[in-house]
């Protein structure tokens, strides 16, 4: 119950929202230094979850609050978007569980791709794989699903660093999304 109630809280499968799949990625990976470096140093670039401002989205006000934050942050996030970035993300849920940290790769004229902490390439066929405009699309979906919204903006770029969603009836019914280190890639 609750993995259906995420795939359609999230609904990243929709192939009109989704971001473009690269089902196959190339399994050799020459050097994964640079990737797994990427994973050990986000301690310092961590936006706290204690930092995360609650919406109850069971309150009008609290909805229509929540969507003007994202509607402005979604704005500072356009006007500073690098054209292609790397990212680090974990998405977790009661049911299956935290999935573990990936880096995204989101580049404009390439299909996402994604290395697993070992930098070994990563099969984009899940819900739990997004660039940052879906996290904010999968955010705004969430509005009219739960009941309460955690959420916290990372300082610098104004993506949703920190989402955590609780679904009714509860208690079992929630999401947690971490989402740091956003880097710009290089061609």
């Amino acid at each position: 119950m609750a993995g259906i109630f995420l795939l359609a809280l999230f609904a990243v499968g929709s192939s009109a929202l989704a971001a473009p799949r690269n089902a196959a990625v190339d399994p050799v990976v020459a050097d994964t230094s640079k990737r797994v470096a990427q994973f050990k140093d986000t301690a310092l670039v961590a936006v706290s979850p204690s930092k995360a401002r609650a919406f109850d989205m069971r309150t009008p006000a609290q909805r229509a609050s929540l969507r003007s934050v994202l509607r402005r942050e979604r704005a500072r996030w356009r006007a500073k978007r690098p054209p292609d970035y790397r990212y680090l993300l974990r998405v977790s849920c009661f049911c299956p569980g935290v999935r573990g940290w990936l880096l995204m790769d989101v580049r404009r004229s390439q299909p996402l791709r994604a290395w697993d902490t070992a930098g070994r390439p990563a099969t984009i066929s899940d819900w739990n794989m997004f660039g940052i405009d879906e996290l904010f699309d999968n955010v705004e979906r969430s509005i009219d699903r739960v009941s309460v919204v955690e959420i916290a903006f990372d300082p610098r770029w104004h993506f949703p660093a920190f989402v955590h969603t609780v679904a009714l009836p509860g208690p079992d019914m929630w999401a947690t999304i971490d989402a740091r280190a956003l880097r710009r890639s290089t061609p």
